[in-house]
């Protein structure tokens, strides 16, 4: 018998892993307080719930994507809560990249009804969650990844139970230091090409081919190259979730007592775009920083209504 899924959270990733869950063929019921997003799962074929707990009295794994461990707390614990409708059995798959302390705190709150959370993030911007190109690291026991294993197909390209519980935030913020160190390297290149005259176009064709590319480039580089960055249907993420991300990264590189230097040096960009206001722009913003050290800035494209 087929899994029953539930999502909480239907923005950008979570709205996709609905809509791929729905296009496999499983039977989904979400959750989100924007009104919007419900319907948007009612159009691609699921089930709007009425609140996280009803989600989980219809699911048999309910997949949780976030933005703060403020909102996992009420999404778990609040009123009306997952933990609300929360049985024996029941299986929250986080996705979120938050601190691993946080989803301790939201396991042990579900392990007392009986329920299980597998850490579970996923590597891959909004673009990529949209075409299930996406990867999932599940940490947790593998008797829980061998019962959820058979849905992750529908929405993942590639799916890894990577040890026990915090391993796959582990891995996640390995990952997302070199996202950040990839951007701030790409930028410095695009300042000193055109610092020094090269076509932009002609070094991303040049680029592609080389040794010197990367998937971050692949992906976030068009709009490095193009400095667009704020366009919603080629954002790949809001600054201020890289670096909320990178601040998660920072303290469990110190946790651990592990030098980081080249990856803090990619923070400073980071924060000196913040300070200059595009904190809703793609991460590649911090381009703009570089150039404008370099004195040489583009002119910003027009705003999209």
């Amino acid at each position: 018998m087929a899994l029953r899924i539930g999502v909480v959270g239907l923005g950008i990733m979570g709205g996709a892993f609905a809509a791929n869950l729905v296009k496999g063929g499983l039977q989904v019921t979400g959750y989100d307080p924007v009104k919007s997003k419900m319907n948007a799962l009612v159009k691609a074929g699921g089930k709007a719930g009425k609140s996280p707990a009803d989600v989980a009295r219809k699911s048999d794994v309910v997949l949780t994507s976030l933005t703060s461990p403020t909102i996992l707390d009420a999404v778990v614990s609040g009123k009306d809560g997952i933990l609300a409708g929360a049985r024996k059995g029941l299986i929250v798959m986080e996705t979120s990249t938050l601190a691993i302390k946080d989803k301790e705190s939201a396991r042990a709150a579900l392990a007392k009804k009986g329920a299980s959370l597998m850490d579970s993030p996923v590597s891959g911007a909004g673009k990529q969650a949209a075409t299930g190109d996406i990867t999932i690291m599940v940490s947790g026991t593998k008797k829980d990844f061998n019962t959820v294993k058979s849905m992750l197909p529908a929405f993942t390209m590639i799916q890894y139970h990577v040890g026990p519980f915090g391993d796959g935030m582990k891995l996640k913020m390995l990952i997302n230091m070199l996202i950040s160190v990839h951007g701030a390297a790409f930028a410095e290149a695009i300042t000193l090409a055109r610092a020094s005259g090269i076509d932009l176009d002609v070094f991303g064709e040049a680029l592609t081919r080389s040794a010197g590319n990367s998937r971050v480039i692949e992906y976030r580089g068009p709009l490095m190259l193009a400095n667009e960055y704020a366009d919603p249907k080629v954002k790949t993420a809001d600054l201020t979730v890289m670096i909320k991300d990178n601040n998660l990264i920072e303290d469990y590189a110190k946790e651990n007592n592990a030098p980081v230097p080249v990856f803090q040096a990619s923070m400073f960009s980071a924060y000196a775009a913040l300070a200059q206001g595009y904190g809703q722009e793609d991460p590649g913003v911090v381009t703009r920083v570089y150039e404008e050290m370099a004195g040489i800035p583009r002119k910003k494209r027009a705003k999209r209504k």
